[in-house]
């Protein structure tokens, strides 16, 4: 064995006993929030969409709400992860980009145990999936559709996934897609979900569940800086750190991966800006966008702890795990 390949070795990050160490401290995180009864019980908001408050009166109990939020928490890590393989973004086969998004929304404690955008990350995963796979075909009409159409139920729960579709057009673009009939496409994707709503508002004669979430579309709020703790701050900039070194040698290192892997890269540190962008705009659902921040984060980040390795490497990828699980417990004990 050479000298290199045992160096690599030594400071390989994507083990197996990291793999079950950083699920483990993933689970001791949201075992935490339980005890404190972090975000416990769920309101709903007079800016969240109807359907979303009417779930929030049917919650049941602690454990059963905390049980729920942990899957769906688990299965958007697991879309995460089943994106980033299919499409493979990451050269080898590597399980950090589940284990990222896990840890970056289980050390949140905004995050606990339910958010309205936590049905919405699995939408936007799958239209993420629809956009990436219509890669230069024009004729992606159902893909189109399926990817707005997806992005229109997310927006039952959380209206503010729909600023998204701006974006997806811009993807579409770069990947060579749009054309007039996958943009109409993409439209009547939209266009149906609120038919039927349309169709349920006549039906009770009520039509604020069409109305209202358009309206909160619309209202911008300005986040207001002074009101975020110093322990969130430090949080959210730990995660822009770590996605701004990944982004950096993504962008010097372009080359090192064929041009469709380069473009998706490209589009998820869009995706990341646009998230955090909005994050400052809407402040009333701040935390939702940075829930979605984290999906392209965890795999930005997955891709530069599995394509860098070294000495320095290792011990910022276990410097930044404890970090965020430190961080983690000093809110809940100041809270």
């Amino acid at each position: 064995m050479s000298l290199a390949s045992h160096y690599g070795q030594r400071y390989q990050i994507g083990t197996q006993a990291t793999y079950v160490y950083m699920f483990v401290a993933c689970l001791a995180c949201w075992l935490l929030g339980y005890f404190t009864s972090t975000g416990y019980p769920v309101y709903g908001e007079v800016t969240a969409p109807p359907l979303w408050n009417a779930l929030c009166t049917v919650l049941p109990g602690k454990s059963w709400t905390y049980l729920i939020g942990l899957l769906l928490m688990l299965g958007g890590a697991f879309f995460v992860h089943r994106a980033n393989y299919a499409l493979m973004l990451i050269r080898e086969k590597s399980y950090l980009p589940f284990l990222f998004y896990a840890l970056f929304i289980s050390t949140n404690p905004d995050f606990f145990p339910l958010k309205a955008s936590s049905v919405g990350v699995f939408c936007l995963i799958l239209a993420l999936y629809q956009l990436f796979t219509a890669y230069h075909d024009p004729d992606a009409v159902v893909k189109a559709y399926n990817a707005a159409l997806l992005i229109g139920i997310g927006s039952l729960l959380w209206v503010y996934i729909l600023g998204f579709l701006p974006l997806f057009w811009l993807g579409m673009y770069n990947f060579r897609s749009l054309t007039w009939r996958t943009l109409l496409a993409s439209l009547f994707g939209v266009g149906t979900v609120y038919w039927f709503v349309l169709g349920w508002c006549v039906y009770a004669h009520d039509f604020s569940p069409f109305t209202l979430p358009f309206a909160n579309l619309f209202k911008i709020r300005l986040l207001t800086v002074v009101g975020i703790a110093g322990i969130d701050w430090l949080q959210i900039l730990l995660i822009v750190i770590l996605s701004v070194i990944a982004s950096m040698n993504i962008l010097t290192h372009e080359y090192e991966d064929n041009l469709r892997t380069r473009q998706f890269l490209s589009f998820l540190i869009m995706l990341l800006a646009w998230s955090f962008g909005q994050f400052f705009l809407y402040e009333q659902s701040s935390e939702e966008f940075l829930a979605i921040g984290c999906v392209p984060a965890s795999i930005l980040t997955a891709h530069f702890f599995t394509v860098k390795r070294g000495k320095y490497i290792y011990g910022l990828f276990h410097v930044a795990l404890l970090l965020f699980i430190t961080l983690l417990i000093f809110h809940l004990w100041s809270f």
